[in-house]
């Protein structure tokens, strides 16, 4: 499910992250709607991982705003990038002891 690309001479996928230490995925909803000027509306929900709550405020938005019928549903998902091989570690190099002489 993710897009593959080359990058120093690796392949790797980028794909949603859904470890569960990753970053909640969050909604937003966004008005399009614009006043008698034509100036745009902006109002938005708060950010939130409930769907339902985020579209919710849409339809509060509208009861308060009839001629303000469009919106956006704006989504922050986090992604990953996974190599298509683990790379080697990079060697270690011994570091020289004190000479001796």
């Amino acid at each position: 499910m993710g897009l593959t690309r080359r990058y120093r001479h690796m392949n790797w996928t980028a794909t949603p992250d859904l470890e569960p230490d990753a970053p909640p995925t969050l909604h937003i909803f966004q008005c399009n709607g614009e006043n008698e000027q034509g100036v745009l509306c902006g109002q938005q929900s708060a950010a939130g991982e409930d769907f339902e709550a985020a579209r919710g405020w849409s339809f509060q938005h509208l009861q308060a705003n009839p001629d303000h019928r469009s919106y956006s549903h704006v989504l922050s998902r986090p992604w990953r990038m996974i190599p298509e091989i683990e790379p080697d570690p990079e060697p270690i190099v011994p570091l020289s002891g004190p000479a001796r002489g």
